[in-house]
């Protein structure tokens, strides 16, 4: 994977599991592992806030940004 593990953590940590309430498992590696692909692997600018962003929708969680 392009992105570095850590980020991949941070993306998975800080927003999906404390942000979003979501509990840790399988099916978030695979869905944040989708987003990225979604986004482009190979784009270099994975800007942080899109990655929230495109991570709210698969997880029914677009109410946190209202």
């Amino acid at each position: 994977m392009v992105l570095i593990q850590r980020e991949l953590l941070s993306y998975k940590n800080n927003f999906v599991i404390k942000k979003l309430g979501l509990k840790d498992g399988a099916n978030l590696d695979e869905t944040i592992d989708s987003v990225i692909e979604t986004n482009g692997i190979f784009n270099r600018n994975k800007y942080r806030t899109v990655m929230y962003y495109l991570l709210t929708n698969p997880f029914k969680k677009q109410l946190v940004y209202n």
